[in-house]
């Protein structure tokens, strides 16, 4: 019965090429309209300035994400897209600013938690960020910078998170830079 119902269902396949071929046969010939790009060239968000290593999680996690110049919106669509696929959650609630400005953030760390903040800000905003911390750990670089022509992201540490490999103070320092809004979320794991 299997046999036969296999055999049922590829014959009435070709049966159905067979008729849209013959409708395609007899059917006038107008040139096929082409397709209109979704968005003009001089309208398309500019490429990451950094290159993503695919093979690492931390940079992966940020692939073809272009800035939409919507400070708590970019947070809260990079974290999401790179929180959950690394194991981190959010530390505190998103905090926003206006640029120039500094924020400054102390907390407690257990050894093998790690630390990463999200931030982005409308484009004329500027970004320096500082991590101290007076444990050993692992992870800390130049954060990875994401931008279009209307905004900026960027993730800190870019190509891994700040892990702790004993407990000690952990501080964070953003300075930003320019003009606009801007918004961030710490991400923490463990």
């Amino acid at each position: 019965m299997l046999a036969w119902l296999v055999l049922c269902a590829c014959s009435r396949e070709q049966a159905g090429a067979a008729d849209a071929a013959a409708d395609a046969r007899s059917a006038p010939s107008v040139p096929r309209p082409q397709p209109e790009p979704l968005v003009a060239p001089s309208q398309r968000p500019a490429p990451s300035s950094d290159l993503v290593d695919r093979e690492n999680p931390w940079e992966r996690c940020r692939t073809g994400y272009a800035p939409r110049g919507e400070p708590t919106r970019d947070v809260l669509q990079l974290g999401l897209m790179c929180g959950p696929s690394t194991g981190m959650r959010p530390l505190e609630a998103a905090g926003e600013g206006k640029a120039p400005s500094e924020v400054s953030r102390h907390w407690d760390a257990k050894t093998g938690e790690c630390f990463r903040v999200v931030v982005a800000g409308e484009p004329d905003v500027r970004l320096v960020v500082a991590w101290t911390t007076n444990a050993p750990h692992q992870g800390q670089g130049d954060p990875a910078r994401l931008v279009s022509d209307r905004g900026n992201a960027w993730l800190a540490p870019g190509a891994a998170a700040l892990c702790m490999s004993a407990p000690g103070e952990v501080a964070l320092r953003l300075e930003t830079r320019g003009s606009g809004r801007y918004a961030y979320q710490i991400f923490k794991r463990r």
